[in-house]
């Protein structure tokens, strides 16, 4: 038996309650992907001590080191694999930037022969993270379990590595994530184990990577059937970077000031929630609206009991970023695309940092239509446009011109 929670009532009382009066299945395939020691299996001090740790790493100061970085990143991914070329498949191109930025940026790994190595081994985890859990040969868990083993070979030897640069003074540590849990430490001084870091590590590549990738993706799919707001964004960008010199960085303040492009991208997700929903297990009978749910029932929680909802959102199949405009029109509890409460996603302010840079660059050097303007989105368990969203590419004038180099260390 499933109950279905819904409605902001819904929303808070599940955010609020997650891992006190229900957990998630212990058992499942992503568990045994993922692993049993990263944060989202944590509970009560445990899941505080971890997510402190990250909240710190992913505020707003740690983010402004990060900015140049990322930037640069970026801007190598577009003159590498979308300058020139008239026709793209947006969204495996997308997916693989994120991937390689999320790599570079929290992890230094820059190598790009491993980085490609490590991103097949997390294609073919991924794969099996929501499938039967069948761990026979040539299925897709057994595959899955396979590659995690290669990918904690690869991450084992990344932590050696940093501990040996950190240690001896090669790099710092104040911006690399391998270190703040390789150097976390309980309230008795003990740190996270190798396993713990290497969970953790493929938990933060995972998240950090494939939903902001979708919604990239999809953004570029909205815009492609909305180009009035593609000039917005564009007349938003030209004016942020007016001050600017010819090929300079982005900063955390330019990031900031792209409002209306964060009113899309919270649309985006709005219209197409990466995420359906999430099931988990009453550990205890739950009194909720009236009802007793026995102990041992299915809950499931969905992202679409309100953004479809005509009480909260107006014309609610209409694309209509300017509704996210002044935020206090938003019902509270309504719009959770990054969770909320104790459960908030710790490194959201990442995610908008790599959304937003992304998009801007991507207004600012192209204009572009969907080769399939009906192209169906599938689930697989993410949303995906299914034939990988072609873009037929028009380039503008400020991709030919030939920029100045900054350091951006």
């Amino acid at each position: 038996p499933t109950v279905v929670f819904t409605g902001p009532a819904g929303n808070r009382f599940w955010l609020f309650n997650d891992g006190k009066l229900f957990h998630g299945n212990a058992q499942g395939p992503h568990r045994a992907v993922i692993g049993r020691n990263s944060l989202l299996d944590k509970t009560g001090n445990e899941h505080r001590r971890i997510r402190a740790a990250l909240m710190n790493f992913f505020s707003p100061d740690s983010l402004k080191k990060l900015v140049g970085r990322m930037d640069s990143a970026v801007r190598r991914h577009l003159d590498e694999y979308w300058d020139g070329r008239d026709l793209v498949h947006a969204a495996p191109l997308i997916k693989s930037q994120t991937f390689s930025v999320t790599c570079e940026v929290l992890f230094d790994l820059q190598n790009k022969e491993e980085v490609e190595e490590l991103c097949e081994h997390f294609k073919v985890a991924t794969e099996g993270i929501y499938t039967f859990p069948l761990r026979l040969p040539g299925t897709r868990l057994h595959r899955a379990l396979r590659a995690r083993a290669h990918i904690d070979r690869i991450l084992s030897a990344m932590i050696t590595r940093r501990k040996d640069d950190v240690l001896s003074g090669r790099v710092s540590a104040e911006e690399d994530l391998v270190w703040s849990l390789v150097s976390m430490t309980d309230k008795d001084d003990k740190p996270l184990t190798d396993k713990e870091v290497k969970d953790n590590m493929v938990l933060f590549i995972i998240a950090g990577h494939e939903t902001t990738a979708m919604t990239i993706a999809l953004m570029c799919k909205m815009l492609s059937s909305n180009p009035h707001c593609s000039e917005k964004i564009a007349k938003e960008s030209e004016e942020i970077i007016s001050h600017k010199s010819e090929g300079e960085p982005l900063t955390w303040e330019d990031v900031q000031r792209m409002k209306y492009l964060w009113s899309v991208a919270q649309e985006t997700l709005r219209i197409i929630p990466p995420i359906s929903g999430i099931f988990r297990k009453a550990t205890t009978d739950i009194n909720y609206g009236g009802y007793t749910i026995p102990k041992g029932w299915s809950l499931y929680w969905s992202n679409y009991s309100t953004v479809y909802h005509q009480d909260f959102f107006p014309e609610p199949h209409k694309f209509d970023p300017l509704r996210f405009e002044i935020s206090s029109s938003i019902t509270p509890y309504s719009f959770l695309p990054f969770g909320g409460g104790p459960r908030m996603c710790p490194g959201n302010e990442y995610a908008k940092l790599e959304i937003l840079m992304t998009m801007h660059h991507l207004v600012k050097r192209y204009r572009w239509e969907a080769q399939f303007p009906d192209e169906p989105i599938i689930r697989n368990p993410l949303c995906v446009p299914a034939r990988g969203l072609p873009l037929r590419l028009s380039h503008t004038n400020d991709v030919k011109r030939e920029p100045k180099r900054f350091d951006v260390n």
